[in-house]
């Protein structure tokens, strides 16, 4: 009875160690970044894991990956999320909600694309993430945290907006809770 007391107790603090460690450091940093306005965004590849309906919605060419200065559009919006942080999930309906009325947009829907990154997910995760909460924008798994490491300490959630040359317009960190700030950002840069 003992022995299998002891191993039930393990396995929970192998779980739990595993849990801290996994995922902490991607939704306990709000508040820091590395990246900043007016800086430019670390030039990364993404594996090209999207469907073809997704590719063609960047506007980018088939291949084993893409970059974000492939994007065909005058302002890239990125999300910065993982499937295991509360307060992205609470932000999915915000972003879902700011997709919309960009895509619904005719001055913005052509040159403003949405793409989101995964940090910490593999393509499983945020498959479940994306048919949860029907996202209907491209949503890239960064299982290694590679992409991650590159942006820094980048709190999640986050909404980056940056131009087509990668420079850092604007940067949101956490709920989005002012719809309309957002997309008054938006539409200034885009005007510009």
């Amino acid at each position: 009875m003992n022995i299998k007391r002891n191993r039930l107790a393990v396995l929970f603090l192998t779980i739990l160690a595993v849990c801290a460690t996994g995922v902490l450091p991607v939704y306990g940093n709000a508040g820091a970044t590395s990246i900043s306005e007016g800086t430019s965004l670390p030039n990364f590849k993404i594996d090209m894991t999207l469907s073809p309906e997704m590719i063609q919605y960047l506007g980018v060419e088939t291949g084993p990956d893409f970059t974000l200065k492939q994007i065909r559009s005058k302002l890239i919006v990125i999300e910065v999320l993982s499937a295991f942080c509360q307060e992205c999930h609470k932000n999915a309906p915000q972003v879902n909600k700011l997709y919309n009325i960009i895509s619904n947009d005719s001055v913005l829907h052509s040159d403003v694309k949405m793409l989101g990154i995964a940090v910490g997910d593999d393509t499983r995760l945020v498959e479940v993430y994306k048919n949860t909460y029907k996202v209907k924008f491209p949503i890239v798994a960064d299982p290694k945290d590679n992409i991650k490491n590159l942006l820094g300490n980048v709190a999640t959630p986050s909404i980056i907006v940056a131009d087509k040359k990668g420079t850092v317009l604007f940067i949101h960190e956490g709920v989005i809770d002012d719809m309309d700030l957002i997309l008054d950002v938006i539409r200034t840069f885009h005007s510009q």
